[in-house]
C-alpha cells in the first residue's frame, strides 16, 4: 500500500500522514470517540476507525470517506480520549488534505464549498444565494415543503422592502422603556434574514429587561465554511449568541462569546420582577452537538424550574444527536433526529432547541418520516413576565406566545 500511495499522492500527503501516524500511534482502537460522537449513528467508519486507517497507511481510504464531513467539529471526540489523542484536531488536518487532494462528492462537503465560495465574496451567507447554489450543484432538498414555505417567505420580505433588518439597526422591541440591560449581541447569519424570527428575539429579550445591541459589521462567525474562512468579528467585550456554532467559533477566534439563553434565564433568576413563562406544560429538550452538553440541558431545566414546565429527558445523548447541520436539509431525517422526535411524539410533547438550524432540520425531520412532533426555538416557548401576574395571566401571556410559534412539525 505504502508504494502505491507513494505513487497517487504528492509528498505533501505523505508528510502529513506520517506526522498523522506518530500521533495517532498511541491509539488502543477503544472505540469510545465513535460511541460519544453526536454523528455517530451516521458514520460509515467514525473516528476510531478513520484512526485505524492512518495507521495502516491506507491514505486513499481516509480521503474517500464522507466522515470526515460528517463531523461537525464538536470536539467531543477529543474530550473523551483516553489517551489524550486531539481526534477533532486530526479530523479537521484530514479535511483540509482532502480539500486539496481528494475528490468527495457529498452534501457536507459540498455545503462547506459553497459557503466558502460566499463568505469570500460577502460578510454573510445569504440564505437563497446558497440554497440556489446546492440546486445547481445537484443538491435538492429533501424537504421540498419546507424549502418551497421558506423560498417564499424569504420573497414576500424581498418584495416589502428588504429581506432583513440590518445587523445594529433599532426596532421596538430592541428599545423597550424598562430596559435596565444592554448586552452586544452577535445575531449570526440565519437569524436576521427571517424579520419576524429576529424580531421575536429582541422581544423576547425586551421582556427580560434586555436591549440587544447589535454590531453592524460582525458577519459570519465562520463555521459553515469548516475551517477555511475565520470570523472576521473581533472586540474586546463579552457578546452573547443565539447560535451554539457561534458560540463555539468565536470562542475559536478568542472572542468570549455567551449564550443568550443562558443570559436571559439566569437574570429571570436574579431579578425578583421577572419570571419565565412557558407555552406548554412540557417539553422535550435539544441542545444540538455543538453546544456543551451538559449546562446548556442544565441551562434548559433552569427555564423549566422557573416556568414551571417539565422538562422530560431520557438518555443525556439523545438530546444532543446532531441533526444533519448543512447537509441535513439534503440528506434527510438522521437517526438522531427520528429518535428524538418518536420520543417527543410518544410523550405528546414539543421539542424545544437553542438552534434555529436545528429547529428548521427537526421541523423537516418530523415532515419526511412523518410524525406528530412540533419542533420550536427557545423564544418561540419561554418569554418573561411579571411576577406580579396572576396564573391566569401567565396563562394568557402563555396564550399570546403561541400566536408567535409555527406549530408545524
Amino acid at each position: 500500500m505504502a508504494a502505491t500511495a507513494e505513487a497517487r499522492y504528492p509528498q505533501e500527503v505523505l508528510d502529513a500522514f506520517e506526522q498523522l501516524k506518530s500521533e495517532c500511534a498511541i491509539c488502543y482502537q477503544c472505540g469510545t470517540c465513535t460511541s460519544s460522537c453526536p454523528s455517530g449513528r451516521e458514520l460509515y467508519r467514525g473516528p476510531r476507525r478513520i484512526v485505524r486507517l492512518i495507521l495502516a497507511d491506507e491514505i486513499e481510504a481516509v480521503l474517500k470517506s464522507d466522515d470526515l464531513w460528517r463531523c461537525t467539529e464538536c470536539g467531543t471526540c477529543t474530550d473523551v480520549c483516553r489517551m489524550g489523542i486531539d481526534v477533532a484536531a486530526v479530523l479537521h488536518r484530514l479535511r483540509q488534505l482532502e480539500r486539496r487532494h481528494g475528490g468527495i462528492r457529498c452534501a457536507e462537503r459540498t455545503a462547506a464549498d459553497v459557503a466558502t465560495g460566499s463568505l469570500k465574496k460577502r460578510p454573510r451567507i445569504d440564505a437563497m444565494r446558497f440554497g440556489a447554489a446546492m440546486v445547481s450543484r445537484g443538491y435538492v432538498p429533501k424537504d421540498k415543503v419546507g424549502a418551497a414555505e421558506m423560498g417564499v417567505k424569504l420573497a414576500r420580505q424581498l418584495l416589502s422592502g428588504g429581506m432583513k433588518r440590518p445587523a445594529g439597526a433599532s426596532s421596538p422591541a430592541a428599545d423597550p422603556q424598562h430596559a435596565s440591560v444592554t448586552l452586544a449581541f452577535y445575531a449570526g447569519c440565519s437569524i436576521p434574514q427571517d424579520r419576524e424570527l429576529h424580531a421575536l428575539v429582541h422581544e423576547v429579550a425586551a421582556g427580560f429587561g434586555v436591549r440587544l445591541d447589535e454590531a453592524r459589521d460582525a458577519g459570519c462567525c465562520g463555521h459553515p465554511s469548516r475551517g477555511t474562512v475565520p470570523s472576521l468579528f473581533r472586540t474586546d467585550e463579552r457578546v452573547y449568541t443565539a447560535c451554539p456554532a457561534c458560540d463555539a467559533s468565536l470562542a475559536e477566534s478568542g472572542v468570549e462569546a455567551v449564550s443568550l439563553w443562558d443570559a436571559l434565564t439566569r437574570r429571570a433568576a436574579r431579578e425578583p420582577s421577572i419570571a419565565v413563562a412557558a407555552a406548554g406544560e412540557r417539553f422535550v429538550p435539544y441542545v444540538g452537538c455543538l453546544a456543551d452538553r451538559d449546562s446548556a440541558l442544565a441551562s434548559l431545566g433552569d427555564a423549566a424550574e422557573q416556568s414551571g414546565a417539565e422538562m422530560i429527558v431520557d438518555y443525556p445523548t439523545l438530546h444532543n444527536g446532531c441533526c444533519g447541520a448543512l447537509g441535513g436539509m439534503y440528506r434527510g431525517a438522521t437517526k438522531s433526529s427520528a429518535r428524538l422526535l418518536e420520543f417527543a411524539a410518544r410523550h405528546d410533547a414539543p421539542v424545544v432547541t437553542t438552534c434555529v438550524l436545528c429547529r428548521d432540520n427537526l421541523r423537516s425531520a418530523a415532515r419526511e418520516l412523518p410524525l406528530p412532533a412540533t419542533v420550536r426555538f427557545w423564544p418561540e416557548f419561554f418569554r418573561a413576565v411579571p411576577t406580579t401576574m396572576s396564573a391566569a395571566g401567565t396563562a394568557a401571556d402563555a396564550a399570546v406566545l403561541e400566536e408567535h410559534t409555527d406549530d408545524r412539525p
